[in-house]
Protein backbone atom coordinates (compact mmCIF):
# COMPACT_ATOMS: atom_id res chain seq x y z
CA UNK A 1 0.00 0.00 0.00
CA UNK A 2 1.23 3.26 -0.90
CA UNK A 3 0.36 6.57 -0.11
CA UNK A 4 0.79 9.72 -2.32
CA UNK A 5 -0.43 13.36 -2.71
CA UNK A 6 -2.60 14.07 -5.88
CA UNK A 7 -3.79 17.21 -6.92
CA UNK A 8 -7.37 17.50 -7.37
CA UNK A 9 -7.74 18.44 -10.94
CA UNK A 10 -5.21 15.33 -11.88
CA UNK A 11 -8.44 13.51 -9.57
CA UNK A 12 -10.96 15.13 -11.52
CA UNK A 13 -9.70 14.25 -14.57
CA UNK A 14 -8.39 10.44 -14.13
CA UNK A 15 -12.32 10.46 -12.87
CA UNK A 16 -13.29 11.61 -16.25
CA UNK A 17 -11.11 9.86 -18.36
CA UNK A 18 -12.87 6.58 -16.69
CA UNK A 19 -9.34 5.80 -15.30
CA UNK A 20 -10.72 5.20 -12.05
CA UNK A 21 -14.02 3.31 -12.17
CA UNK A 22 -16.48 2.47 -9.07
CA UNK A 23 -16.53 -1.42 -8.10
CA UNK A 24 -19.75 -3.01 -8.34
CA UNK A 25 -20.57 -3.13 -4.72
CA UNK A 26 -19.93 0.87 -4.20
CA UNK A 27 -23.21 2.46 -3.16
CA UNK A 28 -24.92 5.44 -5.63
CA UNK A 29 -24.10 9.28 -4.97
CA UNK A 30 -26.49 9.94 -2.25
CA UNK A 31 -24.98 13.73 -0.85
CA UNK A 32 -27.24 16.43 -0.67
CA UNK A 33 -26.35 20.42 -2.28
CA UNK A 34 -25.49 21.25 1.13
CA UNK A 35 -22.67 18.60 2.08
CA UNK A 36 -21.10 19.45 -1.55
CA UNK A 37 -20.93 23.29 -0.82
CA UNK A 38 -19.24 22.30 3.35
CA UNK A 39 -16.79 20.29 0.84
CA UNK A 40 -15.62 23.21 -1.25
CA UNK A 41 -16.37 25.41 1.98
CA UNK A 42 -13.68 22.74 3.95
CA UNK A 43 -11.38 23.05 0.56
CA UNK A 44 -11.33 26.62 0.87
CA UNK A 45 -10.50 27.31 4.16
CA UNK A 46 -7.79 24.57 4.04
CA UNK A 47 -9.39 22.40 6.60
CA UNK A 48 -8.36 18.02 5.80
CA UNK A 49 -10.62 16.74 3.15
CA UNK A 50 -9.99 13.05 3.96
CA UNK A 51 -8.15 10.56 2.00
CA UNK A 52 -9.22 9.06 -1.32
CA UNK A 53 -8.85 5.01 -1.62
CA UNK A 54 -8.12 3.55 -4.73
CA UNK A 55 -7.43 -0.07 -5.64
CA UNK A 56 -5.52 -1.06 -8.82
CA UNK A 57 -5.97 -4.18 -10.33
CA UNK A 58 -4.92 -6.36 -13.11
CA UNK A 59 -7.36 -8.67 -12.53
CA UNK A 60 -10.97 -8.02 -13.89
CA UNK A 61 -13.73 -6.90 -11.17
CA UNK A 62 -17.63 -5.84 -11.46
CA UNK A 63 -17.90 -2.31 -12.01
CA UNK A 64 -20.55 0.41 -12.10
CA UNK A 65 -21.43 3.60 -13.86
CA UNK A 66 -21.26 6.57 -11.45
CA UNK A 67 -23.08 9.66 -11.34
CA UNK A 68 -20.18 11.34 -13.67
CA UNK A 69 -20.61 10.27 -17.31
CA UNK A 70 -17.17 8.85 -17.74
CA UNK A 71 -14.81 8.63 -21.03
CA UNK A 72 -14.03 5.26 -22.23
CA UNK A 73 -10.72 3.86 -21.74
CA UNK A 74 -8.26 1.35 -22.20
CA UNK A 75 -7.21 1.36 -18.63
CA UNK A 76 -11.25 1.28 -17.81
CA UNK A 77 -11.16 -0.86 -14.39
CA UNK A 78 -7.45 -0.98 -13.27
CA UNK A 79 -7.99 1.79 -10.47
CA UNK A 80 -11.17 1.06 -8.62
CA UNK A 81 -12.29 4.31 -6.29
CA UNK A 82 -13.09 2.22 -2.87
CA UNK A 83 -13.06 5.44 -0.75
CA UNK A 84 -14.26 8.98 -1.88
CA UNK A 85 -16.82 8.80 -4.71
CA UNK A 86 -19.48 11.15 -3.02
CA UNK A 87 -16.39 13.85 -2.70
CA UNK A 88 -14.83 12.91 -5.95
CA UNK A 89 -18.08 12.92 -7.98
CA UNK A 90 -18.99 16.41 -6.07
CA UNK A 91 -15.93 18.38 -7.45
CA UNK A 92 -16.19 17.00 -10.86
CA UNK A 93 -19.53 17.65 -11.23
CA UNK A 94 -19.35 21.65 -9.38
CA UNK A 95 -16.00 22.29 -11.30
CA UNK A 96 -16.47 21.38 -14.75
CA UNK A 97 -20.33 22.22 -14.53
CA UNK A 98 -21.32 17.99 -15.19
CA UNK A 99 -24.84 16.90 -14.18
CA UNK A 100 -25.22 14.34 -12.17
CA UNK A 101 -27.29 11.16 -12.80
CA UNK A 102 -29.33 10.38 -10.04
CA UNK A 103 -32.32 7.81 -10.13
CA UNK A 104 -32.35 8.21 -13.43
CA UNK A 105 -32.51 11.60 -13.80
CA UNK A 106 -29.77 14.03 -14.94
CA UNK A 107 -29.32 17.20 -12.85
CA UNK A 108 -26.68 20.01 -11.67
CA UNK A 109 -25.77 20.43 -7.98
CA UNK A 110 -27.45 23.63 -7.19
CA UNK A 111 -25.09 25.64 -4.62
CA UNK A 112 -23.71 29.05 -4.81
CA UNK A 113 -20.29 29.42 -4.18
CA UNK A 114 -17.09 31.53 -5.44
CA UNK A 115 -15.65 29.08 -7.79
CA UNK A 116 -13.42 32.00 -9.03
CA UNK A 117 -11.40 31.61 -5.93
CA UNK A 118 -12.03 28.07 -5.62
CA UNK A 119 -9.98 27.32 -8.64
CA UNK A 120 -7.35 28.72 -7.33
CA UNK A 121 -7.27 26.32 -5.00
CA UNK A 122 -7.96 23.52 -7.44
CA UNK A 123 -4.91 22.39 -6.75
CA UNK A 124 -4.59 21.68 -3.49
CA UNK A 125 -3.89 18.04 -2.98
CA UNK A 126 -6.05 15.08 -1.18
CA UNK A 127 -3.60 11.87 -0.07
CA UNK A 128 -4.48 9.15 -1.97
CA UNK A 129 -3.92 5.19 -0.83
CA UNK A 130 -3.48 3.09 -4.27
CA UNK A 131 -3.75 -0.84 -2.94
CA UNK A 132 -2.01 -2.56 -5.68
Amino acid sequence: MQQQNIPISTLIDMYKRGELRLPEIQRHFVWRATRVRDLLDSLYRGYPSGSILMWETDEPVPTRDGAITQDTTAFAGRKLLLDGQQRLTSLTAVINGDHINVRGRSRPIDILFNLERMFTHSEKEIPCVTID
